[in-house]
């Protein structure tokens, strides 16, 4: 984990490649979530008709065009890769991050035992934070349950609607936490 002094001195290489637990957990989702849909256009389901190019998508298509159809298009090309990489690169710098120097095996035990989940239905930590969780919560079901169902993992749309409702919780159980100065 970094703090003042060493972002300090090791400028923003260090604090990009030694990131502290928030910026680790960024990386880790973020990267989890590139590579579930780098895997989906692949097996060409991340949408009914296209395929996407990672590097005309990440270029605003100044390189190539971003989307492909489908029956056309290359199922695999240098952009994927890149990308694949890249995000593979971010799931290892927040898993090496938050392991630090527990066991890969205890790290994945604590995901899923977190007191997080218990946060849906006790109000000991106040109300804000029952609906920051629920918020949250909602938005992933909602993108899971939209991608499977209409096969459209890269919807604008679907996007703004998740964002929304897990920036809403974020910002909800950021507030919770918040203590009086009365």
């Amino acid at each position: 984990m970094s703090n003042d002094s060493e972002n300090g001195t090791n400028g923003m290489f260090g604090i990009l490649t030694q990131p502290s637990k928030t910026l680790a957990n960024w990386y880790f989702w973020l990267g989890a979530l590139g590579l579930m849909l780098a895997i989906l256009n692949l097996l060409g389901q991340i949408h009914p008709t296209y395929r996407v190019s990672w590097g005309g998508m990440f270029t605003f298509e100044y390189t190539n065009a971003a989307f492909g159809d489908k029956d056309t298009a290359s199922a695999f090309v240098l952009g994927d890769a890149v990308f694949i990489a890249g995000c593979l690169g971010l799931v290892v710098l927040g898993a090496r991050s938050l392991i630090g120097d527990k066991e890969p095996v205890d790290w994945f035990v604590t995901m899923i035992s977190n007191d997080w989940y218990n946060d849906l239905i006790d109000t000991r930590n106040g109300w804000l934070c029952v609906f920051g969780t629920w918020a949250m919560l909602g938005s992933i079901v909602f993108y899971f349950y939209w991608g499977i169902m209409h096969i459209a993992w890269i919807d604008p749309g679907v996007y703004s609607i998740a964002i929304s409702l897990m920036a809403t919780g974020l910002v909800f159980r950021m507030l919770s936490s918040i203590e009086d100065e009365e």
